[in-house]
């Protein structure tokens, strides 16, 4: 279910006409991806809550009081405490009505303005306290330097807002062009609503639905059976309360559950049920969610906390190594800078003065000022600098490989992450400790003696790395690239297997060590290779064969890739493909890491398409 920027925009104003210049009075951690606030406004006590949960990620007000879950305090809760708690809620704002980004301005009778950014984006949500200029004071999630990432999110940061979606808005901007466009949309091949995510901005694939059910009466109508005229108005309907206010909250009730929620009376599934408010429909919607996942416990919580904990440490572990680094790093020039004044220093220490402070040296174009230490002589100066530059071009040589190595390392953890959250019982779950031991990234676990009594079911069992169709294991080294190691053999999860309308098998891994098993194992050097844009997820591929694919073969081969993957939820995902034949491992990487040669992209839904399986 998708909580989209409409639905931000229908809290933004229930938030604006409950907390206006409300105080508050208490800031709680309810758990670990959440931030709670109560706050005294109109006579009364009200409860909001921002839930960064990739999986049910929204901001909504709550009507039970919220309880602390997380007893050590973060750095983001001390300072919310100390800028937020007790400060006057003056203004909320949704800066832009396509983004989902809330932002909450804050005045406190002692350490004045600040302000709360709540970006309730799926997978990238995040909180953030900005100071009033502008510069990040604290943030939930820090988002560290990196190839793939858009926007550093780090203390003493400036803030940069989400990059604006290069896509045609929903309501007519005033542009001489603006129907020209919206017309074209409907002159293009494909079901309305795909068209519509992939194209107009602010439009989740439930809104996409509901406006192609209100231009055409079917939810997967084409783009061409519909006008221009209809599809104006309908984005109208949904789009003006923006101006007006007039906001209709509720529920999609099926077989008594409750299947979605809007801030619009939907018509795309089961029986539209209207709510008081956008809060209130939330609210009783993942309360359902809540009661159901209680119902069905993980049998192996215990387990997964245990792996959670681990991962979370060694991801620190890791990016403390980056920070560190970093500060270790010298600048561009600074040993060679260095060496030119140790070298004069040394070629006219005879002309130094005892109680000289400084050398100047004519260089002809510039003049060379190298400060004079007192407490050494020129030579025992110079030969102190000659150690220096020593160990400045060192760490020129060594700290971008040790980089590159560390941010190898930040990307198979956020993998291991994503196999965390898709495994679904045991061997799985052994499977991601066992990786992240293989990779150093964890301690090894003691073998056991043999000689101790292990009971009828003796040791527990091992994944199997490989060769789950065929049983072999490959354990040589293929050019300058290691093969993964050999691991002990025992059971996997089946590899995820589709056939698709044009007849080609799809294959689709669900681990870093099934994306190594179907990338150099079941591929073949003509299949098609795809995987999501900038987020760990699954390798999948289509096997071709290097026949022509179908448009609507690819899109759902990318639908499958970004469903499986980090992005999950996301309305619009970047996938990228290639010929199995661009892919190899990348040199020292981890399993399941791979270069990518002339890939191309497609931007799809994250949503699991129709297969026959």
């Amino acid at each position: 279910m998708h909580f989209d920027a409409l639905t931000l925009a229908a809290i933004t104003a229930e938030l604006q006409q409950t907390l206006d210049n409300g105080r508050v009075q208490q800031v709680i951690m309810p758990d670990a991806t959440s931030i709670g606030f109560e706050i005294y406004a109109h006579h009364h006590r009200h409860n909001l809550v921002a839930v960064t949960d990739a999986k049910q990620s929204r901001v909504q007000l709550v009507s039970q009081k919220l309880r602390r879950g997380v007893e050590q305090t973060t750095p983001l809760s001390l300072l919310l405490r100390k800028y937020v708690r007790g400060a006057q809620l003056v203004a909320v704002r949704q800066p832009d009505p396509i983004e989902r980004a809330l932002h909450l301005h804050f005045d406190h009778p002692e350490h004045g303005t600040t302000q709360l950014i709540l970006e309730i984006m799926g997978q990238r949500s995040n909180v953030l306290l900005v100071n009033p200029a502008g510069n990040i004071m604290e943030c939930l999630r820090r988002v560290w330097p990196g190839e793939r990432v858009q926007r550093e999110l780090l203390p003493g940061r400036r803030y940069v807002a989400p990059p604006r979606q290069a896509k045609l808005p929903p309501l007519d901007d005033g542009s001489s062009e603006y129907y020209a466009k919206l017309e074209l949309l409907t002159q293009m091949a494909g079901p309305l609503w795909r068209i519509l995510v992939d194209q107009l901005a602010g439009i989740s694939p439930s809104q996409a639905r509901e406006i192609a059910w209100r231009t055409t009466g079917e939810i997967d109508s084409p783009a061409q059976a519909t006008t221009v005229l209809a599809l104006a108005q309908a984005l109208q309907e949904l789009w003006s309360p923006l101006a007006s206010g007039a906001w209709q909250p509720g529920l999609w009730q099926e077989d008594g559950r409750f299947v979605g929620f809007s801030a619009y009376a939907a018509h795309i599934r089961g029986e539209f049920v209207p709510c008081d408010s956008m809060s209130q429909a939330l609210e009783r919607y993942f309360a359902q969610r809540a009661d159901e996942a209680t119902d069905q416990p993980d049998a192996y919580a215990g387990m997964r906390a245990i792996l959670e904990d681990q991962l979370r440490h060694a991801q620190q572990r890791v990016q403390r190594q980056l920070s560190a680094i970093a500060a270790d790093e010298p600048a561009p020039g600074a040993a060679e800078q260095l060496r030119v004044e140790a070298e004069w220093l040394l070629a006219l220490s005879s002309q130094i003065a005892e109680d000289q402070t400084s050398l100047v040296v004519d260089l002809g174009d510039r003049q060379l000022e190298i400060l004079l230490d007192p407490t050494q002589t020129p030579v025992e100066q110079a030969e102190q600098w000659f150690k220096r530059v020593a160990k400045l071009e060192r760490a020129a040589a060594i700290i971008p490989e040790r980089r590159k190595q560390l941010e190898a390392e930040v990307a198979f953890l956020a993998q291991m992450e994503q196999d965390l959250q898709e495994a679904t019982n045991q061997p799985e779950l052994l499977t991601v400790r066992e990786e992240m031991e293989a990779a150093a990234l964890l301690p090894r676990t003691p073998a056991k003696p043999t000689t101790k009594f292990m009971g009828k079911s003796g040791d527990r069992p091992h994944t199997r790395s490989f060769g789950q169709a065929t049983g072999k294991t490959p354990n040589k080294t293929v050019g300058k690239n290691p093969v993964p190691p050999k691991r002990a053999k025992q059971p996997e999860t089946r590899l995820l297997r589709y056939l698709s309308p044009q007849g080609f098998e799809i294959v689709v891994g669900r681990s870093a060590r099934q994306n190594e098993q179907i990338t150099f194992e079941v591929a073949k050097a003509e299949d098609l290779w795809l995987h999501a844009r900038g987020a760990p997820g699954a390798h999948v591929i289509i096997r071709n064969g290097g026949q022509p694919i179908q448009p609507e073969t690819l899109r759902m081969a990318a639908q499958l890739a970004a469903f499986y993957s980090k992005l999950r939820g996301e309305k619009a995902a970047t996938v990228i493909f290639t010929p199995r034949r661009f892919i190899s491992r990348a040199p020292g990487g981890h399993t399941g890491q791979v270069l990518v040669r002339q890939e191309e992209t497609i931007t799809v839904p994250a949503e699991l398409p129709t297969f026959d399986a």
